[in-house]
């Protein structure tokens, strides 16, 4: 029989030295940070110009807005007809207000140009969002400008003065009429968050068919004091030139 001695001598535990039991390894962790904290990318939304211009575009239209629904259905109905176009220019009180809308609506379209690149040159990809509104702006009133120079400098007395001029300030009562479409098209669109490239084409669709309407209807105005081919000549001069200008300023610039 072995003696006491000799069972505890016997390693019945199997213990280890302490360094096997604590052996060495590596921190896979990273001990620094990953990368450098990159902001978002600033929205269109938050360019203070834009909200500015947004909110003065929104007070100018409240003030306008007993004025717009009556002078409404003369717009509605010079896009089927001419006589409420000579309507409404026969009215002073009518056509001021109508001026006034006008004025409104350009700074609208470039929001609603900006906003969804409807006009969206390569020039304007280096500006920020709200310099790219301003500049728009300045395109548009450029455009509208060149427009009045031509319209006053193309008149002769072959012409009746009359109808030259109610044919050239209907231009006006269509802008209102494409801007008016285009803002409640964004709107429809948002509800139910349409993407901003299917936003856009509709908007382009848009205003192109109420250009070519616009168009059609001078035509017809013209040709009550020339023939066909004269009216067509102004149209040409008058109306597709500043257009292909400001194509091809968004096209080839």
């Amino acid at each position: 029989m072995p003696s006491t001695a000799e069972i505890f001598s016997v390693d019945t535990v199997s213990i280890r030295p302490a360094e096997e039991a604590f052996r060495s390894g590596s921190l896979v962790m990273p001990t620094a940070p990953d990368g450098v904290f990159v902001p978002p990318a600033p929205q269109w939304a938050d360019s203070p110009v834009n909200g500015i211009m947004i909110c003065l575009a929104a007070i100018s239209m409240i003030f306008l807005l007993s004025q717009l629904v009556e002078i409404l259905p003369f717009i509605l109905g010079g896009a089927v007809r001419s006589k409420p176009v000579s309507d409404l220019e026969a009215s002073v009180r009518h056509s001021r207000d109508r001026n006034a809308l006008f004025y409104v609506c350009v700074p609208l379209l470039a929001l609603v140009s900006s906003r969804y690149m409807l006009y969206a040159p390569a020039w304007l990809e280096s500006f920020s969002f709200g310099a790219r509104t301003l500049l728009t702006l300045a395109v548009f009133a450029g455009y509208v400008l060149i427009r009045e120079i031509l319209v006053a400098a193309a008149w002769n007395r072959h012409i009746s003065r009359e109808t030259y001029f109610l044919s050239a300030r209907c231009f006006r009562n269509f802008f209102i009429l494409s801007v008016l479409l285009l803002v409640i098209t964004v709107g429809v669109m948002s509800i139910f968050r349409a993407n901003d490239l299917s936003v856009k084409y509709v908007c382009l669709a848009e205003a192109a068919l109420v250009h070519v309407l616009f168009l059609f209807r001078r035509t017809q105005i013209l040709r009550n004091s020339c023939n066909q081919f004269t009216a067509i000549l102004y149209l040409c001069a008058l109306e597709l030139l500043p257009t292909f200008l400001l194509v091809a300023s968004a096209a080839f610039m």
